[in-house]
C-alpha cells in the first residue's frame, strides 16, 4: 500500500494546524543504518499533541500503522513504518516548556543536547546522564531506554518523573508511577508499542562545574576490564567506559570521570591506586566533556556519514558471563569492523539502579552494554555488508546463550534479505498495539 491506495479522503483536520505530507521527497524511507527502506503513505508533521491524538486514533478505527519517530537514530528500522502507513515526524514537537532545579519539562521533539545545555546554565545535569551523542530526541531515547556513563544511576528512563502518552486509540494520558502507573512503564523503554511519548519531564540534580578525565590504556580487553571492576566496586568516580577504535584497535582505552569545583580537586593518586596503568588526566567543564563525541562526529556529519552503512552490534552481558563472551567475540573484531568513525564500547553498571521494566537485563548486580558500532565508511570490500551481519547474528546467538538481552538500537537483519531478525514489538502496526496495554 502506498499514499496512492490509502484513502486519506475522511482524514480529520488537524487541531494544531500540523501538516500531512503525502508525496515528494521528504517520505522518510530509512534510518541511521540505511539498510531498512521502507516509504510511508504520508509523514504527520505535529504541531501540538492533539494532531498526533487525532491521527492516532484515525488510524485505529481504519486499521492504518502509524509510527512514530524522532531523528532516526536505530541501525536496524526499528521506527520505520510500514508501507501504507503514517509516519509521525516528532522533531516538529520542539518546545522547551520550563527547566527548574528539578526537572526539565520538554516535548519529545527536543533533542538531548538542548535539554543538557539549559540544565548545565542552571548548574544542573540530567540525573541519569545523557547519551554519549546528543543529537537525539527525547522522545526516542525514552523509547529505546538510553544509557549514559554514569555507572550509578540506571537509564535515563529511570530519572524520569512524568509522561505526555497518546495512545493507540488515540487518548493523551498524562502518565507517572502512580498515575497511570501501567502506561507510564510500558512506554518507557517500549519502542512504540505502547503510545507515543510526546512530552516528558526529566529528572536534574546539581552538577560542579569542572570534569576531571582520566584515560588509561591496556593492552587487552580483558585487563581493562578488570581495572573496570575495581573502580565500580570502590563507588569514588562518575562516569566510566571501556573504547577502542581505529587505528590502534589492541588498544583499549578506559576513561573515568570525576566532577569537582576548582577550589576541591581531586585526589588522583587516591583515584588511581593499584589500577597499574598511567592516566593522562585533565580539566575541562562539564559541558565540554559531555559534548564531546557531539564535536568529533560533526565533520563527519557534515561530510556524509549519516549516509553510509552502519551495522551496530549492542547487548547487555551479565558480569558473571563476560568474560567468556569476550573470549569468543573480542578476537573476531577486525580492522573492516573499525572504521575512523565506528568504535567498540563497554559500559558497566549496577542493576540495582534500573527500575523500569520495559529495558529488559541480565540479573547479575554488575552488566555491561557491549557495543560494536561498525559502519562502512571508507570500506571497498564487497562483502563487507553480509559479513557483518552474519557477524551480529552469531554475536546475538552467543550473547544470548551467555544470558546476554538484546538493546534494540542495533541491527538485527537477515543478510540476505534485509528482513529484521526478530519480531520486534517496534515493527507492529501501531492500529494493533492496544493489545500492548490488555
Amino acid at each position: 500500500m502506498d499514499s496512492g491506495t490509502l484513502d486519506l479522503s475522511t482524514f480529520p483536520e488537524l487541531p494544531g494546524r500540523g501538516a500531512l505530507i503525502t508525496d515528494g521527497d521528504e517520505l522518510h524511507a530509512s534510518d541511521l543504518g540505511n539498510l531498512v527502506d521502507r516509504k510511508p503513505a504520508a509523514i504527520l508533521r505535529p504541531r501540538s499533541t492533539a494532531d498526533i491524538a487525532v491521527a492516532a486514533a484515525w488510524c485505529c478505527r481504519n486499521g492504518v500503522p502509524l509510527r512514530a519517530h524522532g531523528t532516526l537514530h536505530t541501525t536496524g528500522g526499528q521506527a520505520l513504518c510500514p508501507s501504507g502507513g503514517i509516519q509521525v515526524d516528532m522533531r516538529s514537537l520542539e518546545l522547551i516548556h520550563a527547566v527548574t532545579d528539578d526537572h526539565a519539562d520538554v516535548e519529545a521533539g527536543v533533542l538531548l543536547r538542548d535539554v543538557v545545555w539549559h540544565a548545565w546554565l542552571r548548574g544542573r545535569r540530567l540525573t541519569s546522564g545523557p547519551t554519549g551523542y546528543l543529537q537525539l530526541s527525547t522522545g526516542g531515547v525514552l523509547s529505546v531506554g538510553g544509557i549514559s556513563s554514569l555507572h550509578s544511576e540506571g537509564a535515563i528512563i529511570d530519572r524520569v518523573q512524568a509522561v505526555e502518552v497518546v495512545t493507540p486509540t488515540g487518548a493523551v494520558r498524562w502518565c507517572t508511577p502512580e498515575r497511570n502507573g501501567a502506561l507510564f512503564n510500558a512506554v518507557l523503554g517500549g519502542l512504540g508499542c505502547a503510545g507515543i511519548i510526546t512530552r516528558a519531564r526529566l529528572g536534574l540534580t546539581p552538577v560542579p562545574p569542572l570534569t576531571r578525565v582520566y584515560d588509561l590504556h591496556f593492552p587487552s580487553l580483558q585487563e581493562a576490564v578488570r581495572a573496570a571492576r575495581v573502580l565500580v566496586r570502590r563507588g569514588e568516580v562518575d562516569d566510566l567506559l571501556i573504547r577502542w577504535f581505529a587505528p590502534q584497535r589492541h588498544r583499549y582505552q578506559l576513561r573515568f570521570t570525576t566532577y569537582h569545583r576548582a577550589d576541591r580537586k581531586p585526589d588522583d593518586a587516591h583515584l588511581l591506586r593499584g589500577l597499574d596503568a598511567t592516566a593522562q588526566t585533565w580539566d575541562v567543564s562539564y559541558w565540554e566533556f559531555v559534548t564531546s563525541t557531539d564535536n568529533r562526529y560533526e565533520p563527519f556529519v557534515t561530510a556524509g556519514w549519516n549516509r553510509v552503512h552502519k551495522v551496530w552490534a549492542d547487548y547487555f552481558m551479565p558480569d558473571s558471563a563476560l568474560d567468556e563472551f569476550l573470549a569468543g567475540t573480542a578476537p573476531e573484531i577486525t580492522d573492516l569492523d573499525l572504521s575512523e568513525t565506528s568504535i567498540g564500547l563497554l559500559f558497566p553498571h549496577r542493576r540495582s539502579s534500573f527500575t523500569r521494566p520495559g529495558l529488559r537485563l541480565p540479573d547479575d548486580e554488575l552488566v555491561w552494554l557491549f557495543d560494536m558500532l561498525s559502519d562502512a565508511a571508507g570500506q571497498t570490500d564487497p562483502f563487507w555488508l553480509p559479513d557483518r551481519l552474519r557477524r551480529n547474528q552469531r554475536w546475538r546467538r552467543r550473547a544470548t546463550d551467555l544470558g546476554g538481552t538484546l538493546y534494540p538500537i542495533g541491527t538485527d537483519l537477515d543478510p540476505a534479505s534485509h528482513d529484521l531478525v526478530l519480531a520486534h514489538p517496534a515493527q507492529m502496526s501501531f492500529a494493533q498495539e492496544d493489545q500492548c496495554l490488555r
